[in-house]
Parts: structure tokens; sequence; C-alpha cells
């Protein structure tokens, strides 16, 4: 267990370390497309996108969770998951130029046109990816792929932010992510030599994993875009483009300070599978860390969002404002959850993620579109904080019956971050009230640290009256002296 522990340290040190460059790249690409183009163009790539995530979600193999899960792996079965992936690929290619035509007659926008058959040669590219790369998760080795990554992202942000200062064009969003494909694509198998070859060999054992985790994928993403093509269509692009930017911002925090531990979850609860006294404990352990990372900087940025977004994007984007005051918020709270779907993938229980998935389905599309109906993007998000609130629900009733640990137990390993970050809300709350008149940057300057003193400190003090008990806190404190001590050095 202390070895898979160190492993399990030394790899979310280095997919944090990466994960903060990648998405402070990503962040300032964003900033300066957001001032280089307008919410329309913003929506309009989004309509686009949305329908790609879709497809590939509803096609999804997760074939590199199959290999994952699988014991021991043999070459035969990465050919097999290599020609599934094309497979799948070119499928997603046709189904997307299919898709162009009817879907810009919808919306009454021919540009989509052209934006759907270059996402679809994207697809292609993404299908020749190396199925090797899987090898660097299984061994708990991530700085690889954390190098990939970033190639991918610098290419990317260099090529959009060049064509948009050029052009000013929504064509600056498309190239640059599909420039970041071929990135991905080229680096690896700089890194993992292999030449992989057609075989159909494996397709029925890696099927019988991935087949639910298919369907629950793709009951996912539709469920998650729903409120945006729904939004859309209603709203149209510019308003579209707000939500979406708004949403990008409320979920960058939670997302990349959460990542480096959920990123980890799944190969160790697939080590774990038969032993579950350790799962549970793992288990617990990963909920407390995640909520105790999610809270602070979701609900954080939701308190700053206002100054934030008029100082950075300009009154053009007051509507993101508020999105992003909702959904931060609603981001961090969402983090409870986190652990239960890569814990059933672990276990192999992807059946009960496809159930749970498509009963939330009746629960999100009706409060959805009820919402948008009755009070425009002001009903949408409040929608989204209800069908929140009650997917977290029932994905801890799913851990429970998974793992044995009670709702109780799973709120009890959580309790002093959520009255941390209440402390954290009323300070910072409190002092923004008194400085309104002040400039964006100077509100920005008092209220982060006001926020970061306030829920460290109440979490220590809440820790030391507590007796110091193992949490989230001697977590920390532990990866401290790892450090110290020199041990943070590339995984073999």
């Amino acid at each position: 267990m202390e070895g898979v522990r160190k492993q399990l340290s030394v790899g979310a040190m280095w997919t944090a370390g990466g994960r903060v460059v990648s998405n402070l790249l990503g962040v300032v690409s964003m900033l300066v497309l957001a001032r280089l183009l307008s919410p329309a163009d913003f929506g309009l790539v989004t309509l686009a996108t949305i329908v790609l995530s879709i497809i590939a979600a509803i096609t999804e193999l997760s074939l590199s969770s199959a290999l994952i899960q699988h014991k021991s792996p043999q070459r035969e079965h990465y050919n097999t998951a290599w020609t599934l992936n094309m497979l799948r690929a070119a499928a997603i290619a046709v189904l997307l130029v299919s898709a162009g035509y009817p879907v810009a007659w919808a919306y009454q926008d021919d540009r989509l046109i052209g934006i759907f058959f270059a996402l679809g040669g994207g697809a292609l590219i993404s299908g020749l990816v190396n199925p090797r790369l899987v090898d660097f998760r299984r061994r708990l080795s991530f700085h690889q792929e954390i190098f990939i990554e970033l190639i991918n992202r610098v290419v990317g942000v260099v090529v959009a932010v060049v064509i948009a200062l050029i052009f000013r064009s929504y064509w600056a969003l498309v190239i640059g992510t599909l420039a970041s494909q071929v990135a991905g694509v080229i680096m690896s198998y700089v890194l993992l030599p292999y030449l992989p070859r057609i075989s159909f060999a494996h397709w029925r054992n890696l099927f019988s994993f991935s087949g639910w985790v298919a369907l629950s994928s793709g009951l996912n993403e539709l469920n998650w875009r729903a409120d945006q093509l729904a939004l859309g269509a209603m709203l149209g692009a510019a308003p579209l483009g707000q939500y979406t930017v708004g949403d990008k911002l409320a979920s960058l925090p939670v997302r990349e300070t959460t990542a480096p531990i959920a990123s980890l979850l799944f190969p160790v609860f697939a080590r774990l599978q038969d032993d579950p006294e350790r799962l549970r404990h793992a288990f617990l352990r990963s909920q407390g860390l995640l909520v105790a990372a999610a809270l602070p900087v979701g609900i954080g940025f939701a308190l700053v969002a206002e100054p934030f977004v008029s100082m950075v994007l300009g009154p053009a984007w007051s509507s993101a404002a508020l999105v992003a005051q909702v959904l931060g918020a609603v981001f961090a709270i969402i983090a409870f959850k986190m652990p239960v779907t890569p814990l059933a993938m672990g276990l192999g229980c992807t059946r009960s993620l496809f159930q749970l998935d498509l009963a939330f389905i009746f629960v999100r599309f009706p409060l959805i579109f009820a919402g948008l109906v009755w009070g425009g993007l002001v009903g949408l998000l409040f929608a989204r904080c209800i069908s929140a609130a009650i997917g977290i629900l029932m994905y801890v009733f799913l851990a429970r019956r998974l793992t044995g640990v009670s709702v109780r137990a799973q709120l009890l390993a959580c309790w002093r971050s959520i009255v941390a970050a209440l402390v954290m809300a009323g300070c910072v709350w409190g002092v923004g009230l008194m400085i309104t008149d002040r400039s964006e940057s100077l509100q920005l300057a008092i209220m982060i640290p006001i926020g970061g003193i306030g829920y460290f400190g109440a979490s220590f003090v809440l820790w030391l009256a507590s007796g110091k008990p193992a949490g989230p806190e001697r977590e920390a404190l532990d990866l401290l002296q790892f450090v110290r001590r020199g041990e943070f050095r590339t995984p073999a």
C-alpha cells in the first residue's frame, strides 16, 4: 500500500504541475481569443463542438480504460484497441459530415457546414493515436502524458491566437483544435515508438468492459450538453457564447485543481478491487481530498467572478460573469461525487453507471427545459443548481452500494472542508460589500487573499480541534514533507 501511495503522490505532483502550466496557457488563450472574437463566434463553434462531443460520447469505447482494467494486456489487445479506435474515428467523421447540413439548416447558419467538415477531419486524425500510451497510466507513471498534453496545448494556443490576430475569425478556434490533435498523435509515437497493426482478435473482451461505458458516456454527454443545445436554439449564438465562456471559466478552477487526483483514481481502484477494506479506505480518502481541493477554488472563484470577468473580458461579456458566479459554486459541490465514476469502473460495474446516467436524464432534462422556458438564462442556472444537488445524492448512494460506505461516513470525510468553505465565503462576501466602489483589480487583490486565509485558517483550526485526524490536512502536510525530503523526482 505504501508503494502505491508513493507512486500516487509522485503522479499527482507531476499531473498537478503539468496541468497548471497547460491550463495557464489555456486560460490565457481563452482570454485573448475572447478579446479578439465575439460571443457569437464562440457560440457558433460551440454548437459544432456540442454535436461532436455527443457523437464522440455515444460512440465511446473506453478502450484505454479497458486496457487499464485488464490485468495483463498483450500486443494483440493493443492492436485490437487501435483498430477499433480507427473505426470509431471514421464513424465519427462520417456522422459529423452528415450532420453538418441539417444542423446548419436548424440553426439557420451555413457557416456550420464548414466547421463540421473540419471537425470530422480532426476526428480521423485523433483516431491514429498510439494505443500503448495507456501503459504509462498502468504503471502510475504520468510525466510522459503530461509532456504530450503540454505540447498539444502550446501548439493549439499558438496557432489559434495567430489566426485570430490575423483574421479575427471563428476559424481560429477550429484550426487551433486541429493543430493540437495533430501534435498529440505525432508526440504519442515519438515518446513510445510502436507500429500498430489491424486486428480484431480481442474485440469481445474489450467490448465486454467498454459496452456499458460507451452507453453511459453517451448518456452523460447528452445530459450535460442538453442545456447548450437548448439555449442555442431558443436564445441564439451570442447568448450561447456568453454561457459557454462563463461555464468554462467556472469549471476551470475546480477541474484543474481536482484533475491531478481524479485522473489517478481509476487505476488505483482497479488495483484494489480484490481488497474491499483498502478500497473503502482509498475511496473515502479520495473523496475527502477532492472536496477539500474543490470547495475553496470553486466557491472562491464564484465570489470574485464579477470583478474578474469585468476586468479581463470587458463589458461585452457581462452575462458570462453571472454564469461563472452560479456555476462556480455548482462545480465545487459536484466534487463530492467525483470518485464514484472511477470507483465503479475500477470494480467493473459499468452497467451501474449506465443505469445511473439513464435515470439522471429523466431528472435533468425536464429541469433544464423548464428553467429555460420560464426564466431564460437565469432559469437555466437555477435548474443547474437543483439538478446538481439531485445528481450528487444519486452518486453517493451508488457509492454506498458498491463499497458499503454509508452516506454519513462520506459526509464526515468532508465536514471540515465544508465548514471552512462557509467561513471563507462569509469573509469574502463581507469584505466585498465594503469595497464595491474600488477598481476591479483592487477588489481581486483584497478578496483573493482574504478567501485563502479564511479557508486554510478555518481548516487548520478545525483539524486541530478535532485532534489532528487522518484527512486532507494530514495528506497536505505529508505531501509537503515528501517534497522537502527531495523525493519528488521523475518516476522510472
